[in-house]
């Protein structure tokens, strides 16, 4: 059965582009147009990884990430950000992230990074 992963983003082309590339892997990924549409997919179903961006309408990836935090087994989560700031993601992994990919970032570099977070 293949991995679920939930992407976050508000670019609509970097977000199919990114679906896309993912499904191809053999991965099942759903999307969410902002931070209270991934809230309202974590509550429906279980996922096994999240991708999230950081700087979205209506609810941000540090809102999501507070949300996350108080779920009791939550997914890992590996943030895909233009932030490119060392406290930013610093505060990123503190708040639970696994990983702090900026854009643009590779296609191979995400999947390197999801792969090593599913197999934690």
């Amino acid at each position: 059965m293949a991995q679920r992963l939930l992407y976050a983003d508000d670019e609509d082309s970097l977000r199919e582009l990114v679906r896309s590339h993912l499904s191809l892997e053999g991965f099942d990924v759903e999307t969410a147009r902002d931070g209270k549409e991934a809230v309202e997919a974590i509550d429906k179903q279980k996922f096994d990884l999240i991708l999230l961006d950081l700087r979205m309408p209506k609810m941000d990836g540090f809102a999501v990430l507070q949300y996350l935090a108080k779920l009791q087994n939550p997914p890992p989560v590996i943030m895909l950000t233009g932030v490119d700031d060392v406290a930013i993601a610093s505060q990123c992994i503190k708040m639970g992230a696994a990983d702090y990919l900026t854009k643009p970032y590779n296609f191979h570099e995400l999947i390197e990074s999801v792969e090593r977070v599913l197999a934690r």
